[in-house]
C-alpha cells in the first residue's frame, strides 16, 4: 500500500496531489507535523492586524480534489441524509448555503470524513478551544470538496433544533484578542480505501487521540443492579385489570412523578419482558419470591393474552386493551424490534425456570411460533420487515430495523437446530448486510423516526456475531467488524466542555462514550448499552483492544445521571434507579426549551438494559460461590 506525504501545504499519493489546504498571503502560516502513518497534525497560527477589517471567523479549509463519493459528519450527516422521511438537515446546503454545525454536534470534534476513490481523508479539531469551533462541507465547483473548521463557534443558516425544527443561526462574535497571534489546530487522518464507505481509520484515531479524556466508573455493578431493581419494582410496575407488568416510564405532572401507561410495550422502550427476566433472576440469585411471582405475572399475562393464531405477536398491551380479541384492525402494527425482544427473552426465561424447577412450555412455544411466522413470510430475497398487521400483512417493509428478525431466528436454531431457521437467518442478513454496504449506513431503528440512526444498526452487528459463533465463517467476524465502524460514528470520543451557565455544566456531565441517536434526533442517549456485550465479543475474537475500551466506555456513560432518590434536578427529586432518557449535548430542545439539559423523562429501558448485562454474570458468580461452598463443607 502506498505512503501518502504531506508537502508545500499539499497531501500526496505516488506524487499526484489528493487534497490541499486553503492559502491566504498573509492571513496565517500552517505548519504540519507527522504523528504516525498517514496522520498529521495540522496548526494554523492567524497574525491578527488591522489590515483586515472584522476577524469575526478564523476558518481551516481542507480542499480535496476527484470525485467524493461518500462523505460523513459523524452522527449528524451521512452522505446528505437523503433516506427517510424526516426533515433533518439534507445535502450539504441550506438554500444554497453551507449548513454549519457545532462541533459538540458531532461524536469527533468537528469531525468530517469525504472519500474519493483515491483516498478517505478526515479531519477534526485537536483540543477543546476557549472559543468554540464549527464544521462545514461544500462541493466548489473550480476549487473540489472542501471540509473547513471555522473558529469561533458558529451554527447556521438554521440551527437544527428539535426533531425536524429549526431555529435562528447562532454566529458568536469572537473576543479573543488578548493576544496577537492566534493558533488553532486540526487533525488530518487519510488512508486508501480499503471498503466502498471506509471509516474506521478516522474513528479509531479520534479515539486513541482522546484517551486521556476517559470516563469515571461511579458505580459498583452491584449498586446498579440494586438501584435498577429498585426503580423497576417500586416505581415502574404496576398491576391494573388483568395485567401485570411495566410503564414505559415516568413524566412530572402536578409536583410528582407519573407513570406514562399509554404504551405497553414487550420490549423497545417499555421492555416488559427483560424486565420480567431480570425479576426472575432476582429471585434465582437472591431468593425473593415476590420477585418471582411478578417475573411470571408478567410473562404469562403477555403469553396467554398477546400470542396470535399464526405465530405472530402483539406487542403493545394497551392496544390488547384496546381492541381485546377484535385482532382484524389496522392500528395494531408489530414491528421487529418488539418480536425480537420477546423471542429471545421468552427463551432465556423458559431455561432459567427449567433450571429453578419451574414449568413454562408456553414461553418457549410462543417463542417459536414467532419464528416459524417469520421464515414463512420472509421474502425471496432474504427480506423481512419492520413491522406487521396482526393478520400477518406487511406494514412497513423497509428499514435494516428488519435484522432485529434475522438475529432472533438465530436464537431459534440454538434452541431447536432448526435449519429452516438457520438458513433464513443467512439469508436475512445477507440482504441487510449488503444493503449496508451499498449505502454505508443502516435505517429506521427507532419506531418514531424514519431516517439513518444508530438502533438499527445493532441487530445487524450482533447478528454477525451470532453466525459467526454459529458457522465458525470469517465472513461473518469481518462484517461485524465494518458495523462496529459503523456504530462508532455514533458515539462520542471526548468530552464537551460546558459552562457553569449550563445544566450540563452544573451536572459535570461528561460526553465520552455516549451514542447519538439518528441524525433525525441529535441528543445523547444510552442505547449503547445494547451492543455493549457485542463489542466486548469483537474485543475477544479480534485481538483489538479498542472494542473493549469503547464498550467500557459505553457502560461508564450509561451511569452518569443515575439517581439514589437524592437527586434533584430542576427543582425535580429523581426517584432511586431512574434516569433521564435524554442527554442534550448540543443545540437541542428540552421540553421546556433549554438547550444543553436533559429530557426530563425518566424511561424503563436503560435499566432494562443494565440489569440485563449484569444478570447472567450475578447468577454465575452465585453459583460459582455455591460450589466453593459445597467444595469447602
Amino acid at each position: 500500500m502506498s505512503a501518502f506525504l504531506m508537502e508545500n501545504k499539499k497531501l500526496l499519493l505516488d506524487g499526484s496531489v489528493i487534497a490541499c489546504v486553503e492559502q491566504r498571503d498573509g492571513e496565517w502560516e500552517d505548519t504540519f507535523i507527522c504523528m504516525g502513518e498517514n496522520m498529521w497534525l495540522w496548526n494554523r497560527t492567524f497574525t491578527v492586524t488591522d489590515a483586515r477589517e472584522s476577524w469575526d471567523d478564523f476558518p481551516m479549509e481542507f480542499i480535496l480534489q476527484g470525485e467524493v463519493a461518500f462523505y460523513m459528519i459523524p452522527g449528524v450527516n451521512y452522505n446528505g441524509n437523503f433516506w427517510g422521511e424526516g426533515k433533518e438537515p439534507k445535502g450539504l446546503l441550506d438554500d444554497g448555503i453551507p449548513w454549519r454545525f457545532a462541533g459538540h454536534r458531532s461524536g469527533v470534534r468537528a469531525g468530517m470524513l469525504a472519500q474519493t476513490k483515491e483516498a478517505a481523508v478526515g479531519i477534526f479539531a485537536a483540543q477543546e478551544n476557549p472559543m468554540g469551533c464549527s464544521m462545514e462541507m461544500e462541493r466548489a465547483e473550480k476549487k473540489g470538496f472542501c471540509m473547513r473548521l471555522h473558529f469561533p463557534e458558529q451554527e447556521g443558516p438554521r440551527v437544527y433544533c428539535a426533531r425536524d425544527s429549526y431555529e435562528a443561526g447562532k454566529y458568536m462574535e469572537t473576543t479573543c484578542f488578548c493576544k496577537k497571534n492566534l493558533v488553532f489546530s486540526a487533525w488530518i487522518v487519510v488512508r486508501e480505501p480499503q471498503k466502498q464507505h471506509d471509516y474506521a481509520a478516522f474513528l479509531d484515531k479520534a479515539w486513541e487521540v482522546c484517551r486521556e479524556e476517559g470516563s469515571v466508573r461511579l458505580l459498583t455493578d452491584e449498586q446498579v443492579w440494586e438501584l435498577g431493581m429498585d426503580f423497576a419494582k417500586n416505581r415502574l410496575y404496576f398491576e391494573e385489570d388483568g395485567f401485570a407488568g411495566f410503564c414505559m416510564g415516568l413524566t412530572w405532572k402536578d409536583k410528582g412523578w407519573e407513570q406514562k401507561r399509554d404504551y405497553l410495550e414487550i420490549g423497545w422502550v417499555g421492555q416488559n419482558a427483560s424486565l420480567a427476566v431480570s425479576l426472575l433472576y432476582e429471585y434465582a440469585i437472591f431468593g425473593e419470591k415476590e420477585a418471582l411471582r411478578r417475573g411470571l405475572s408478567v410473562l404469562d399475562v403477555w403469553c396467554g393474552r398477546a400470542a396470535l393464531p399464526n405465530g405472530l405477536f402483539r406487542c403493545r398491551f394497551d392496544q390488547i386493551r384496546k381492541w381485546g380479541g377484535r385482532i382484524d384492525n389496522d392500528e395494531e402494527r408489530n414491528d421487529a424490534a418488539n418480536l425480537y425482544s420477546a423471542v429471545t427473552e421468552l427463551l432465556e426465561a423458559y431455561h432459567l425456570l427449567a433450571e429453578l424447577g419451574i414449568e413454562r412450555k408456553l414461553y418457549r412455544k410462543t417463542a417459536l411460533a414467532i419464528c416459524s411466522f417469520v421464515t414463512q413470510h420472509q421474502l425471496e430475497s432474504g427480506k423481512m420487515a419492520k413491522a406487521w398487521f396482526n393478520d400477518g400483512r406487511i406494514s412497513d417493509a423497509e428499514g435494516t430495523v428488519g435484522c432485529y428478525l434475522a438475529e432472533a431466528l438465530c436464537f431459534g436454531w440454538k434452541e431447536c437446530k432448526s435449519r429452516e431457521f438457520l438458513n433464513a437467518a443467512r439469508a436475512g442478513f445477507s440482504y441487510y448486510y449488503k444493503e449496508f454496504e451499498k449505502y454505508g449506513y443502516t435505517t429506521a431503528g427507532a419506531l418514531d423516526t424514519c431516517c439513518v440512526d444508530k438502533e438499527s444498526a445493532i441487530p445487524l452487528l450482533r447478528c454477525a456475531l451470532e453466525l459467526f459463533e454459529i458457522t465458525g465463517e470469517r465472513e461473518y467476524l469481518e462484517a461485524a467488524k465494518q458495523v462496529s465502524s459503523y456504530l462508532a460514528s455514533w458515539q462520542y470520543h471526548y468530552n464537551v466542555q460546558y459552562g457553569g451557565h449550563t445544566l450540563l455544566g452544573q451536572m459535570g456531565y461528561r460526553t465520552r462514550g455516549g451514542t447519538s441517536v439518528s441524525v433525525q434526533h441529535h441528543h445523547i442517549d444510552c442505547y449503547g448499552l445494547e451492543f455493549y456485550e457485542a463489542w466486548k465479543k469483537l474485543a475477544k475474537y479480534t485481538g483489538k483492544e479498542i472494542w473493549r475500551e469503547r464498550a467500557e466506555a459505553l457502560w461508564e456513560n450509561a451511569l452518569q445521571n443515575i439517581s439514589d432518590g437524592t437527586l434533584v434536578i430542576k427543582g425535580q427529586k429523581r426517584p432511586r434507579g431512574s434516569q433521564d432518557e435524554g442527554i442534550l449535548q448540543t443545540r437541542w430542545h428540552t421540553k421546556r426549551g433549554e438547550y444543553f439539559g436533559v429530557s426530563e423523562w425518566l424511561v424503563a429501558w436503560n435499566t432494562a438494559f443494565r440489569l440485563k448485562i449484569l444478570r447472567k454474570d450475578f447468577l454465575a458468580r452465585k453459583r460459582e460461590k455455591s460450589k466453593e461452598e459445597k467444595r469447602i463443607s
